[in-house]
């Protein structure tokens, strides 16, 4: 397929996004979304159609061909995907990330690309929910510093020092008692509540002690970096935490 420059991709795009919505495409549709020039569309429709993208006839609806369509999600997912990494992945605000994506995706290799979805979905795959090493990185973000015990933790259920076994047990937090301090292991929630929840400090690897719960069980008060934190039951479902308990080992 011929190429095609920046601004026509944004077009071919902003065709296909706006024919996801409305039932017909106008050229205001896409002067609005754009916000450019009735005259820029006009002439930039032009070149769509010259290269067989796109059905236009002058003061009618504007129609993407099925090579034109192809090419359009084409550039939408690669726009999402992007969005995705820049939001989701690295942390950035959400209408920067929109912004940069679409100034990005035009430049990147289809290696690059590629990298990138499954990098994308190796951190949507991961059997404990986010990786610990992402969740430091956010935190490390968002503090500049990293987290308590953010360098070398075991991720083995028991661990044998030759005199002690302990033995560890991975709850929700929401089921712990009042005076009793685990470790936090995953956070399993929603990009939004996850993400608030990382920023109030339960970062894998953090202590919390649960300090009180209210009389009808909701919300429940937890010491995080010595700082207490009200949590509703919810939240609290959304963080798996890990207790210990030793047990002496008998002498052979």
């Amino acid at each position: 397929m011929k190429s095609l420059t920046q601004s026509l991709e944004d077009y071919l795009e902003a065709i296909w996004v706006t024919s996801l919505k409305e039932k017909v495409v106008r050229v205001k549709n896409i002067v609005k979304r754009l916000n450019v020039k009735t005259a820029s569309v006009v002439g930039a429709l032009k070149i769509l159609a010259d290269k067989g993208l796109v059905i236009h006839e002058r003061y009618g609806y504007v129609e993407l061909t099925q090579q034109g369509i192809d090419r359009a999600k084409k550039i939408y997912e690669r726009h999402e995907t992007l969005t995705k990494f820049f939001h989701e992945i690295l942390g950035i605000e959400f209408e920067s990330a929109v912004k940069d994506a679409c100034q990005v995706e035009h430049y990147l290799n289809k290696d690059t690309m590629e990298r990138i979805v499954k990098f994308i979905k190796f951190i949507e795959t991961c059997p404990e929910g986010e990786p610990l090493w992402l969740s430091r990185f956010h935190y490390f973000v968002r503090h500049g510093e990293h987290p308590e015990k953010c360098c070398r933790e075991g991720n083995s259920m028991q661990v044998d020092d030759g005199r002690d076994q302990v033995n560890k047990e991975h709850v929700k937090l929401s089921t712990l008692k009042v005076g009793q301090e685990a470790k936090v292991v995953r956070v399993s929630a929603e990009s939004s509540l996850k993400r608030r929840l990382l920023d109030m400090g339960m970062v894998p690897g953090t202590k919390v002690r649960l300090e009180k719960i209210a009389p009808l069980g909701d919300p429940i008060d937890v010491i995080v970096k010595g700082y207490h934190l009200s949590l509703r039951k919810e939240e609290a479902s959304a963080i798996t935490v890990e207790i210990q308990s030793s047990a002496a080992k008998e002498d052979a």
